[in-house]
């Protein structure tokens, strides 16, 4: 029998010592007696332990031989040999997505993936290394390139669930990265297989998928927001439910605000369909908004801490968070001259008040830091004021974009359904008669695009600064007279100003976020949900964002400023000019009076005033359909990602659909990696069965030790037994 640590045999010499134990003489202590006439007993007893004296036969002393054996053969790890029937390389990708917290098989989707790969390793070949990946939000390597399995077994006995969308074509792209370092490896996927569509990647190695998961029951929360309505008196919540089963369910929906319960509501879902439920009246002082399937409906099994059936088989989508803005008003500037359409417009965004000066009498006079939004429309000034600009019809090339020609009738490109500007926008009729032919900066995503890859409207964060450029004036098109036009408004001022510095909209799980730094302060403090804080510092300084990558749990996150106190904004006390009247040569446009009919001037004027300390709240939430879908699918799709397999040379060979017959036949890229060797054959060590002899050869010495109790219990129940009968 081969052994792995045969100098561990060593221990067989162990054995005289033991047969010297039974050999040697037992040590007394010498006392003086007047006699010996009493002591014959005694005398007899030492003679009888007289030192080398005759082995006598003993069953403890055979048993405690055969331990210190079986012991010295297992410390020297006796193995059997059979044919590998895996690559002497394996690259070992386990999903750690959020569809593998699904509780279909127990006791979740990750922990049989796991396990099915500690198994898998089992066909390694002698002296086989291991690479392991966790294919999460973003692929990660975890351990690379060792023969230690132990390690393999820590490794992988730490991953987590994450509660994000995986990206397993980003795991396999890596893994082939590290399969194509030898010309023998083999990539290992350990999933659920359930994706939303094949991962678009090719890898050079042969490819196996571990499939874990047998269900598909599963409702989930896919959307959450909360509304004002255009009168800014009342606020709604509109949730969205997908029940991804194919049978109907009933579910119970309760809304919390602040840690308390608003409403609840029994919610019947059709198969695989939606449902949206609204929620009037959301009351004025709730700033965090949170959302929670429970449970079944009205008599419905509920999961709960007694062993009751689970709702559905994934529990993160279950719960959903919205950060609510706080009520405060906005102040909009207007530097051109007039647009009524642009100014009409502006005029009726909620809580806003639209003050109009002509763009010679724009400057500093005009205390642009008071403004949450400046437009300028048709001109640009020499210095932009470092706050959220709208440039409509820019004259000239400026840090807000390259104005490199025009534009006669452009057409509009294809748009982007998932544009949060775009929501309900309908572009499809519009016609524009000339703009500026733009140069799309790096900073900006085109939000409609035209002719030739030259944007119409583009958006995003220049140096921290929310900023927007509309390619031409709405008077030269007939955008302005279609509803899509103060939709369009509404929905490029929102994301301009935003209400905060923090995120308009939820955040995927795993998201970079950039968070605006407030005046005065050095740094930020960020809260997770989890109760950890994470300081924050600016790369450079007078950095006036600084971007958070930590948004790896569910939940709403707190931001506070550190290293000083951060000025107060003049433009959140209700007043856009320090002595209370309109700033420079301002004039103002409307007031949320104009928009709100019954409102009074001194109402707009005495809205709560905006503490620039007070916490800036985003939430992080799990709104996708696709991995909240965890049906299993098929793994031949994933294989199929696979090419390469190795030529079956030797007994422990794998197949692959991909596997290539011709003598020619390349296994990886050519990296030098040179022929493939014949395979070591795989080992499975007898520890198992040894284990199980110690142990039960511990038990019987116990048992020959304790014989004489065990007679005595025997005698004391037969005396016990006729007593009973007589009785």
């Amino acid at each position: 029998m081969p052994l792995i640590a045969p100098l561990a045999l060593a221990g067989l010499a162990f054995i005289p010592l033991v047969v010297a134990f039974y050999l040697l003489k037992l040590r007394r202590d010498e006392h003086v007696v007047p006699s010996t006439l009493l002591w014959q007993r005694l005398v007899a007893d030492v003679e009888a332990n007289a030192p080398w004296q005759r082995l006598r036969r003993s069953l403890l002393l055979l048993l405690q031989l055969l331990l210190v054996a079986i012991l010295a053969v297992l410390a020297a790890r006796p193995f059997v040999e059979r044919p590998a029937g895996l690559a002497r390389d394996i690259v070992l990708v386990i999903d750690t997505s959020a569809s593998m917290g699904a509780t279909d098989v127990f006791p979740n989707r990750l922990e049989a993936a796991k396990q099915a790969a500690l198994d898998a390793l089992r066909d390694l070949p002698s002296g086989g290394s291991v690479s392991v990946i966790a294919a999460g939000s973003t692929a990660r390597v975890i351990a690379n390139g060792t023969t230690d399995l132990g390690r393999i077994r820590q490794a992988v006995g730490n991953l987590v669930v994450e509660p994000a969308a995986g990206d397993l074509a980003d795991a396999l792209r890596l893994a082939g990265g590290l399969a194509s370092r030898v010309a023998d490896a083999e990539i290992v996927v350990a999933t659920d297989a359930a994706l939303a569509r094949p991962p678009d990647v090719r890898v050079d190695a042969p490819v196996k998928v571990l499939r874990v998961g047998r269900g598909r029951r599963n409702q989930a929360i896919v959307a959450l927001a909360v509304r004002t309505a255009p009168s800014s008196v009342t606020r709604s919540i509109f949730v969205s439910i997908a029940n991804l089963d194919l049978e109907s369910a009933d579910r119970r929906l309760e809304v919390w605000g602040d840690g308390r319960l608003l409403e609840a509501r029994d919610v019947k879902l059709d198969p695989q369909s939606r449902s949206d439920v609204g929620i009037d009246d959301l009351p004025r002082d709730v700033g965090v908004v949170e959302v929670r399937l429970v449970g079944g409906g009205t008599g419905a099994p509920t999961a709960g801490a007694d062993g009751t059936a689970a709702p559905d088989d994934l529990a993160v989508d279950d719960r959903a968070w919205a950060v609510v803005p706080p009520d405060r008003l906005r102040k909009v500037l207007l530097v051109g001259a007039g647009d009524p359409y642009l100014s009409t417009a502006l005029s009726y965004l909620p809580d806003t008040e639209v003050y109009g000066v002509a763009p010679e009498a724009y400057g500093p006079a005009t205390h642009p830091e008071l403004f949450d939004l400046i437009v300028f429309e048709g001109t640009l000034p020499a210095e932009l004021p470092r706050t959220a600009i709208l440039a409509v019809d820019p004259p000239s090339s400026s840090p807000l974009g390259e104005v490199v020609g025009s534009l006669k009738e452009p057409t509009i490109g294809t748009l982007d359904p998932e544009e949060p500007v775009l929501h309900f926008v309908d572009l499809a009729t519009t016609h524009i008669a000339a703009a500026r032919k733009l140069v799309l900066p790096a900073w900006a995503r085109t939000i409609v695009p035209g002719p030739g890859g030259a944007p119409l409207l583009y958006a995003g964060q220049r140096a921290g600064l929310r900023t927007a450029v509309l390619a031409f004036a709405p008077r030269q098109s007939d955008l302005p007279l279609q509803v899509a036009f103060p939709l369009l408004i509404s929905n490029l001022a929102g994301e301009l100003m935003g209400g905060s510095g923090a995120p308009p909209t939820a955040i995927a799980p795993a998201t970079p976020v950039e968070l605006a730094i407030p005046a005065g302060a050095t740094g930020l403090r960020v809260t997770a949900p989890d109760g950890s804080t994470t300081d924050l510092a600016p790369a450079t300084p007078g950095a006036a964002t600084i971007t958070f990558s930590g948004t790896g749990t569910l939940g709403v996150y707190e931001v506070r400023p550190t290293g000083g106190r951060a000025s107060s904004s003049p433009s959140a006390d209700g007043s856009p000019a320090a002595d209370g009247s309109p700033a420079g040569t301002a004039i103002p446009l409307s007031s949320p009076a104009a928009a709100s009919p019954g409102a009074s001037v001194a109402a707009s004027a005495s809205a709560p005033p905006v503490d620039p300390n007070a916490p800036i709240r985003f939430a992080v939430d799990l709104f996708s359909v696709e991995e909240s879908t965890i049906a299993p699918g098929s793994a031949a799709a994933i294989v199929a990602t696979g090419s390469g397999a190795r030529p079956a040379t030797d007994p422990g060979a794998s197949a692959s659909p991909a596997t290539s017959t011709s003598p020619g036949a390349s296994v990886g890229p050519a990296t030098g990696a040179g022929p493939i060797a014949p395979r070591a054959p795989a080992r499975d060590e007898l520890w198992g069965p040894l284990l199980l002899a110690v142990l039960g050869l511990l038990l019987v010495e116990w048992a020959v030790y304790e014989r004489d109790g065990f007679v005595r219990i025997r005698r004391a129940i037969g005396a016990r037994l006729p007593r009973r009968r007589a009785a």
